[in-house]
């Protein structure tokens, strides 16, 4: 156990030693709300219990960030985390439960609140799945009615005329919360993060081929996944597995897990964007590909509004060397130098790395796929 600790710790102590700091965060701001030209971001975070998650600190000070929650205790606990943060004016907070209508609906509140859900859990469906539900998780459920409201109305209610940006983490719900933003939000939207469930626990129109057949009618691509997995519990209890079986500790990369849920991340349409010619949208664009580190995709679309002359040569080339500066400032490590030295330790770790040492895939060592 003592080892376990140090495993963990280490790395993030060496990242935090090595990361670019307050100051060369600060400059990625200044960079970046340069990029965007002074206009404002709106981000939407539905389901943002205990706060944004990392790789939207990218936006803290720079978007407008909602935060919509429908308990009491995690929109206290969001309003102090917000109030003590360096720029508390950027964040609001609203109660609400999000869905694709407006009225009453059942909600199901599961023992561990982030499993609460606007449907029922059907266990019975999936009995190959259920040997990994915790019960302790869901149960007991307590049953609510609490009044729903459409994304649509609650934008108009805060006088936003667009959102740019958004992240839905609600249990199933999210395809239809989607759906309730309405025509004129959707054509404004320029991309999307899904919570999707792998387990069939809830109904089919919350599964990943609803969720992407609808974004693709919309405008939007598949970009990425970023999946969660679990692994399965011996006798109940998790990671018993690892620890009485096979001796090893609980979350051991030599013992693969099944992936659970992913969320999806799908971004407009580049070709529907240029041809638009709207250059504020472009620019905003841009930073949303930020968020997410498509850094050479920014770049891209930037190239191609200069050459279809949405900007001119010099600004085109001035926002071009914006990017540029901001990968730099925020995301520079030293170990990910292209130089002699860094290409030679690369080499080395990948001869020494545990075939379980994943980089796309988690059963072996593998670089992502050229073709």
């Amino acid at each position: 156990m003592a080892f376990e600790r140090v495993v963990k710790v280490l790395p993030k102590s060496f990242e935090r030693y090595l990361s670019p700091g307050r100051y060369g965060l600060r400059v990625a701001r200044n960079y970046v709300q340069e990029l965007l030209g002074n206009q404002r971001l709106v981000a939407v975070d539905v389901g943002a219990a205990h706060g944004i998650l990392p790789h939207w600190h990218a936006l803290h000070g720079i978007a407008c960030i909602y935060q919509i929650e429908p308990r009491d205790e995690a929109c206290a606990e969001l309003g102090r985390i917000n109030a003590a943060s360096s720029h508390p004016e950027f964040y609001r907070v609203v109660r609400a439960a999000v869905a694709g209508t407006e009225g009453p609906r059942t909600l199901y509140v599961s023992n561990a609140p982030t499993g609460t859900s606007l449907f029922p859990p059907d266990f019975s469906a999936v009995a190959d799945a259920g040997a990994y539900l915790s019960e302790d998780y869901f149960f007991p459920i307590v049953e609510q009615t609490i009044e729903t409201r459409t994304l649509r109305s609650i934008l108009d209610e805060l006088s936003e005329a667009r959102a740019d940006l958004i992240k839905l983490d609600i249990q199933g719900a999210e395809l239809e919360a989607l759906q309730g933003l309405g025509d004129n939000y959707l054509n404004e939207l320029l991309g999307g993060e899904l919570e999707i469930g792998m387990t069939g626990i809830y109904p089919e129109a919350a599964n990943f081929g609803a969720c992407q057949e609808f974004m693709i009618s919309r405008g939007f691509d598949l970009f990425d996944v970023r999946v969660a997995r679990a692994h399965l519990p011996y006798r109940g209890q998790q990671g018993a597995f690892q620890t009485e079986i096979f001796s090893t500790y609980g979350n051991s990369p030599t013992i693969s897990a099944r992936i659970w849920e992913f969320d999806a991340v799908y971004f407009r349409r580049r070709s529907l964007l240029l041809a638009e010619r709207n250059a504020e949208k472009i620019r905003r664009m841009a930073v949303c590909y930020l968020t997410y580190n498509f850094f050479a995709e920014a770049f891209n679309l930037i190239e191609g509004a200069g050459e279809l002359k949405i900007f001119s040569e010099a600004e085109a080339s001035h926002l071009r060397k914006l990017i540029v500066e901001i990968h730099r400032v925020r995301e520079s490590r030293p170990w990910l130098g292209n130089n002699r030295f860094w290409r030679s330790m690369r080499r080395i770790g990948e001869r020494v790395a545990p075939r379980s040492s994943p980089r796309w895939c988690q059963y072996m060592y593998q670089n992502y796929p050229s073709g």
